[in-house]
């Protein structure tokens, strides 16, 4: 669809395209993630002329081989079929993951700092990239460690192509929205398959001050999620937003609960929390899932990340035991057909 152009569409004229381009809207794609309603309010367009047109930008993307919309079971089934996993390869966190961190989903990780939400979906970057997908990073904390992905990496065995690792980093609640929106583009071009987002909520709460600015913080989160949840299904990619925790006053309910009040939690697909034990211990908390029961499963954070042992050194004594435990087995069975 190089040759698209947004006045092709009828009523919109070059100001109206040029209200569209200052909004991040360029494409057939990005008229889709947007929606109607928020095409008719950035353009100016009657709702009923922006719905035409959303129809007629979806049908283009399914001429183009992005069939998205779904109307029935088998066209459901179809998009599913399009979902990429990607394990941890750490045998209790991919029991909770059933396989892997999906595309096509919105995650959220909890935790207190220094708990190992970093640590997690570095790991995820790491074998998604090991894969051959890309991965972008999105940071809002300024917390990134590039080495710190690279001695996973190295950890791990992974070896991967730099074009297919993004990063940017935002300091500013309205550059961190226009960023995300303009994107699209870099997206496609390094083949993103996860978009990790680093402490999104707490950037935003940052540029509002007491519960007088609430609603509007949520109203300004909720529209953010609700793009992002678009932009995961039309390009098919896992989006994992890492968030911070505040003290939760109430005497029944757990000491520490993430921010981002229900908006985040109603929007995002599972939710994951951390909690530390003792050394690099860490216990992963299955809060909300469409088809697992709540649960805790137990890794540890050490130079791969997260890991199913302690260390590299255990890692490495426990597959030596292993191996040996085979052999031994071997032995035994040649043994008794010996005496048989």
């Amino acid at each position: 669809m190089k040759d698209f152009k947004l006045t092709d569409l009828e009523k919109v004229g070059p100001t109206t395209e040029t209200k569209l381009n200052k909004a991040g809207i360029f494409s057939p794609l990005d008229v889709v993630i947007r929606g109607a309603k928020e095409f008719s309010r950035i353009s100016g367009l009657s709702p009923d002329m922006a719905h035409k047109h959303l129809t007629t930008m979806k049908k283009m993307l399914a001429d183009d081989g992005n069939d998205i919309e779904v109307k029935d079971i088998a066209s459901l089934k179809a998009l599913r079929h399009r979902q990429i996993r990607t394990p941890l390869k750490v045998d209790e966190l991919d029991e909770m993951t059933k396989g892997g961190f999906e595309t096509q989903s919105l995650y959220e990780i909890y935790g207190d700092e220094g708990s190992g939400k970093t640590q997690l979906s570095m790991t995820l970057a790491a074998e998604a990239l090991g894969a051959g997908h890309g991965v972008m990073f999105i940071d809002c904390e300024g917390a990134f460690d590039l080495e710190r992905l690279e001695q996973i990496c190295e950890a791990r065995g992974i070896t991967y192509d730099e074009d297919k690792l993004g990063y940017h980093l935002y300091g500013d609640e309205a550059e961190l929205e226009r960023g995300i929106q303009n994107m699209t583009d870099e997206l496609l071009e390094r083949d993103i398959k996860y978009l990790v987002i680093d402490g999104l909520v707490g950037l935003i709460r940052l540029a509002f001050e007491g519960r007088g600015e609430l609603a509007d913080r949520q109203i300004e989160l909720k529209g953010i999620l609700k793009y992002l949840r678009n932009l995961s299904i039309l390009l098919n990619l896992g989006v994992i937003l890492t968030n911070q925790v505040t003290a939760n006053p109430d005497p029944f309910g757990a000491k520490m609960k993430p921010i981002g009040g229900h908006v985040l939690g109603h929007y995002v697909k599972y939710i994951y929390s951390i909690s530390k034990g003792m050394k690099n211990n860490r216990t992963v908390r299955l809060v909300k899932s469409p088809n697992s029961p709540q649960g805790d499963y137990v890794c540890f954070l050490n130079e791969e990340g997260v890991s199913g042992h302690e260390s590299l050194k255990a890692k490495k004594k426990a597959k030596k035991m292993d191996e040996v435990g085979r052999e031994n087995t071997q032995a035994l069975v040649v043994k008794d057909l010996l005496l048989e």
